[in-house]
């Protein structure tokens, strides 16, 4: 028999092993399945989500797939299908179709970056892999499935957090049944990458899944290359109760380091759009590792335990010329040739859940109840800084004349050794309760303790944070079903978390915290169309701000918002995927400069939105079928830093795509054509200073072949 029914992931952990671990917890947004004796499984870990542009249920707010009609929380989820279409190269680019989050400061294009509701920066982490926090840089590659994002405070089951929400990139699981994807894609402006994705069972309960790419492709801005070599194997076992999955990452990259350009006096400087400041020798390369094991064990009709373990590590060099002071008079930019050796970014992961439900004096409870440990790490062996150099003139610019040198006699000892390492452990429980067909309460709360050590300099170290303690992080919810397909809801909830943003001279910003209050609407208008709406409000103490590469403290900050998504099909063989957001963030006390009060927040634009639309068709004489789309988002002005001494402009950019399919080669052969930025708009996407505004990409064509087997 052949059972291809999907099972909720459910698992079980030794209590040996439960002693020996402090704490363990985790949102693991995998499945877990069980099959009984005498069937034969075939399972797909992704057939839940396979709707298109649709996805009805998330595991990111629940840890278990849940439909999202029964979470009092925003969930967006980008799927496999919108992210095949506009071939996204990042998670910049899935961003897209997310209400309420926009690009940040990306530390010069190496880091991923969100403002989220009008909070967020690179390495807040905000970023998970599989559910488990990620020390990445850059997240999104080849082996990303889809996309899960829970907006709002994320504590509860994420532990340290701003309140922007998390952003969980969810991995291809290996299958039951062989499949084969080979497929090369080819950029305008030169180079591209190749990838191979093998699949395939084992026998005795056993798959297996390797993915690979290599990727050699010109930067768009003037000099540079990106380029990559990726190698991911993966095993998954299930059994007649049990499963498991293990998975490594191995990812080696050499990219350009480029932080954009300069805003004089409020406006951009009259340069070139492709030409730089800076200069050939930027470029960051490095090594990431990431390894995660997930053990599920379904002991009852009703309860299941999960064990997850997540290791991660990103080490990595740069070289930077760094602009310092730009003259608009004579064109002279002051700019020094710095570099960075031996940065080890590390996060470890253990977490042990009890997932179950049960009816307690008539009503239905589903429960999470779990222990985490977290250690949280960043590291910078080497700093050097070279001498401030006038001769490059953005009049006439000329490259390739200055680049760090490294040795004894520009290093900065005094921040070098630079250390930053957060220890978490916490017990959390999440109740989810059905107190009527049509009434549901959510309750939930964490207690955290944990421990934040920072030092710098080698002789002497010198201790520059030394903080630990508990807090408790409580959440509610209550969920109104109007009908089986129509929710109302609404929620509170809080965040902490001990900053590991560490700016260019090693300081570390206060311990951030937050309180969310949300009210909202969703709809599964059908099976394969899904809207929802949000109104929120959040209050954020002790946040910091990287302005120039220094680490900038607000005291009371204020987000205020509005959203919508719709994401589906809308006729047969027609998707749209379109979303709105109205956010007000703005400083309520700046704490250092009280003429900020009231400013907007940086990066984070008042109004953004975008749709997109795409069709399935045949063309008669023609073999084969087609799929062409089309859309544009929009992202209003933003502030450039918290003085609001300017603003980056808003801007409007369209993409397109057409793609062919047929059986010309194996079960399936597809050629696609993506025309990005389809009126060569000039743009700027995110500020982390004046001095750091990042441009947005000209236009630009993408050609993908891919077979398969």
């Amino acid at each position: 028999m052949n059972n291809k029914a999907l099972f909720n992931f459910k698992r079980k952990h030794h209590p040996a092993l439960i002693a020996a671990l402090y704490g363990v917890a985790m949102i693991t947004p995998n499945t877990g399945y069980s099959a009984d004796d005498g069937d034969t499984l075939t399972i797909s870990g992704q057939e839940q989500n396979n709707q298109g542009y649709s996805a009805g249920s998330s595991s990111v707010a629940s840890k278990t797939p849940t439909p999202r009609l029964d979470e009092a929380q925003s969930v967006s989820v980008v799927s496999r299908q919108q992210l095949d279409d506009y071939q996204a190269e990042s998670l910049s680019d899935a961003m897209r179709f997310v209400a309420g989050v926009s690009e940040g400061n990306t530390l010069a294009g190496t880091e991923d970056g969100f403002v989220r509701r009008g909070f967020g920066s690179n390495s807040d982490g905000s970023v998970y892999r599989d559910g488990v926090r990620s020390s990445q840089g850059l997240n999104f590659d080849a082996t990303t499935e889809r996309v899960e994002v829970l907006k709002g405070s994320a504590s509860l089951l994420y532990g340290i957090q701003n309140p922007g929400g998390v952003i969980n990139l969810v991995s291809k699981k290996p299958q039951y049944d062989w499949h084969t994807k080979v497929s090369g894609r080819y950029a305008s402006e030169g180079g591209g990458a190749g990838t191979v994705d093998v699949t395939g069972p084992l026998g005795n309960g056993f798959a297996f899944r390797m993915i690979a790419e290599k990727q050699d492709q010109d930067y768009w801005r003037n000099f540079g290359s990106d380029k990559h070599t990726l190698l991911s194997p993966s095993l998954q076992w299930y059994g007649e109760k049990a499963s498991f999955l293990i998975s490594y990452s191995d990812y080696r990259y050499d990219i350009p380091y480029d932080r954009g350009t300069a805003f004089i006096n409020g406006k951009p400087i009259d340069i070139g759009y492709k030409d730089r400041l800076d200069d050939k020798s930027n470029r960051a390369w490095g090594h990431n590792k990431t390894l995660n094991a997930h053990y599920d064990w379904q002991f009852s009709d009703d309860w299941s335990t999960r064990l997850t373990l997540g290791w991660n590590q990103r080490r990595y060099d740069n070289d930077e010329v760094r602009v310092t002071a730009v003259n608009t008079t004579t064109g002279a930019v002051t700019r020094r040739a710095d570099a960075n050796r031996g940065f080890n970014h590390k996060t470890k992961y253990v977490s042990w859940d009890l997932l179950g439900s049960q009816d307690i004096l008539g009503m239905n409870h589903n429960i999470v109840l779990g222990t985490d440990y977290e250690m949280n790490q960043t590291y910078r062996a080497h700093q050097y800084q070279g001498k401030a150099n006038s001769s490059f003139n953005y009049n006439d610019p000329q490259y390739d004349i200055l680049s760090p040198v490294v040795d004894s006699t520009t290093e900065n000892t005094a921040n070098g050794n630079n250390l930053n390492r957060i220890h978490s452990r916490s017990v959390y429980a999440k109740d989810s309760i059905s107190l009527t067909p049509n009434w549901i309460a959510v309750v939930g709360g964490r207690y955290q303790h944990y421990e934040q050590r920072a030092s710098k300099g080698f002789d002497p170290v010198v201790q520059t944070l030394d903080s630990e303690g508990n807090k408790f992080l409580p959440q509610a919810g209550l969920i109104y079903k109007v009908t089986p397909d129509v929710s109302l809801y609404s929620s509170v909830s809080k965040s902490f978390t001990p900053s590991t943003d560490v700016d260019d001279d090693g300081n570390v910003g206060k311990p951030e915290q937050g309180t969310t209050w949300e009210v909202g609407s969703k709809w599964q208008m059908t099976p394969r169309l899904f809207a929802s709406v949000a109104l929120y409000r959040i209050d954020e103490r002790d946040m910091s701000l990287s302005i120039n590469g220094n680490t900038r403290a607000i005291d009371k900050a204020r987000s205020r918002g509005a959203e919508f998504e719709l994401n589906g099909e809308i006729l047969p063989d027609w998707d749209v995927s379109a979303n709105y957001s109205y956010d007000k963030a703005e400083i309520v006390d700046d704490g250092v400069n009280s003429a900020n009060n009231g400013n907007r927040l940086q990066n984070a634009p008042r109004h953004s939105g975008a749709l997109y639309l795409s069709h399935n068709l045949t063309i008669n004489g023609l073999p084969g079928d087609f799929r062409i789309g089309g859309g544009a988002r929009y992202v209003g002005t933003r502030a450039g830093d918290p003085e609001n001494s300017f603003t980056l402009p808003d801007y409007v950019v369209a993409d397109s795509f057409v793609a062919w399919n047929n059986r010309l080669f194996g079960e399936k052969t597809q050629l696609k054509l993506n025309l990005n930025n389809l009126f060569n708009k000039h743009y700027y996407t995110s500020s982390g200073g004046n001095l750091r505004v990042r441009e947005g990409e000209t236009r630009n064509l993408m050609v993908q072949a891919s077979v398969e087997f």
